[in-house]
Formats: C-alpha cells, sequence, structure tokens
C-alpha cells in the first residue's frame, strides 16, 4: 500500500524533521558566532540546490525527461531561485523578500499536506524523497535567515512581494508558451480541484496575509517580544 498523507511514514517523517529543525536553530544561534551566520546560511543553500537537483532529476528519469527540467511549480521554483540568491547574492537582498515568503508558505503547505506522496508503494522514491527534503531545507533555510537576521522582516518591503508574484506569473508563461508546459504557477489551473484558487486569487489572498505579518512582527519587535537579532 503507497503511503498516505498523514498515514504513519508521512507522520513520522514530519516528526523527525520538525525535531531536527528546532535542534538545528537552537544550536546554530547558541554555538555559532554571529559573524559565521552568513556562511552557515549559505552553506544551507548549497544543500539545498543539491536538494531541488536531485529532485528535479529525478523528475525527469522517471516521467517528464528533461525538457521539462525547470520546475513548474511555486515550490520548486522558489526552491530553485532560493538557493541561487542565497549563494550569490548578498543578506537581506530584495529578492529574498519574496522568494523566502513564497517558499515558506508552499514548504509548509506540502510539509503538512504532501499530495505527491502515494505516487509510489516505497515512500523512498525518488521523487517523492526528494520532494519532501527540498521542501524540508527550503522550510528550514528560511526560518535559519530570519533567526539569524539574514533576512530581515519589513513593512516597507511589502511591495516587493507582488513584484515579485509578477515575476513568478511571467516565468510561467514563459515555460507554458516557450516549453510548452500544461500549465505552471497555477496560471490556469487552480491548487485544489473545483476552487478558483489559482496565481490571481492565491494571491489577492496572500498580499494582505503578509502585510498583516509584517505589521504585526514590526509591533512586536519594537516591544521587545521576538527574535532581537532579526
Amino acid at each position: 500500500m503507497p503511503p498516505q498523507v498523514y498515514g504513519w511514514q508521512h507522520l513520522v517523517y514530519l516528526g523527525i524533521v520538525i525535531f531536527l529543525m528546532i535542534l538545528g536553530i537552537h544550536l546554530i544561534l547558541k554555538y555559532v558566532q554571529k559573524e559565521k551566520y552568513v556562511f552557515v546560511v549559505k552553506i544551507t543553500g548549497l544543500v539545498l540546490l543539491a536538494a531541488i537537483l536531485w529532485n528535479r532529476i529525478s523528475i525527469c528519469l522517471l516521467r517528464d525527461g528533461f525538457k521539462s527540467f525547470l520546475p513548474g511549480t511555486y515550490c520548486g521554483a522558489s526552491s530553485f531561485a532560493l538557493s541561487l540568491a542565497v549563494i550569490f547574492l548578498k543578506k537581506d537582498h530584495k529578492a529574498l523578500h519574496c522568494l523566502a515568503y513564497v517558499g515558506l508558505l508552499g514548504g509548509l503547505l506540502t510539509l503538512f499536506y504532501p499530495d505527491f506522496i502515494a505516487q509510489d508503494i516505497s515512500f523512498f522514491y525518488p521523487m517523492t524523497i526528494s520532494g519532501l527534503v527540498h521542501h524540508t531545507i527550503m522550510v528550514f533555510l528560511i526560518i535559519l535567515m530570519i533567526f539569524t537576521g539574514y533576512l530581515k522582516p519589513n513593512l516597507k518591503k511589502w511591495y516587493l512581494l507582488p513584484l515579485g508574484l509578477s515575476i513568478y506569473l511571467t516565468y510561467g508563461i514563459f515555460l507554458i508558451t516557450i516549453l510548452k508546459y500544461n500549465d505552471a504557477m497555477l496560471i490556469f489551473k487552480p491548487i485544489l480541484s473545483g476552487t478558483k484558487l489559482n496565481w490571481f486569487y492565491i494571491g489577492m489572498l496572500f498580499l494582505p496575509f503578509h502585510a498583516s505579518f509584517l505589521l504585526v512582527w514590526e509591533t512586536l519587535k519594537k516591544k521587545g517580544l521576538i527574535f532581537k537579532k532579526a
């Protein structure tokens, strides 16, 4: 029987990775010197790049062929772009203020509801396990960036999210029109069948939620109630 969402394999995986994320963040903040935070973040970015390449190559070899090497989903595109941004760009770069939030939302949703988990009888089927791993590392990396101050949530930079979502849309159109993908970035197909939750509607819901998050974050930070390091 294939693994199921919230079956024992999924729950064990969630338990292990949540524990390791909490432990990893704790150990880094406690034992790594602040001046080495950037190095740790960039190394994690390299690990994320390796994980998303493993996932894309697995998909190409086992299902789609290399004509579909470029990721056509928010999570895949975010993992790929975020890893490169972390490796090559400076801390708190403008690009991170879109990629990180899109990646965090998509990564958490996928970890807690990986609809691809039943694609094979084995939990360790390369397309399955590599998908879970790259989402996990992406979520860990983003949380690490926020806790170490590599990424500083800022309400004044809210505009970078709608700008970035427009770039996701342009990228999706490129995949559809030039590379002949059936769909990309949820431009046509909704994330949930029978709903209107495609690119436009998800964006309209995400933008005010993101603004509210930044407002609450800055309010709590000014009162010294959260991550003074960030």
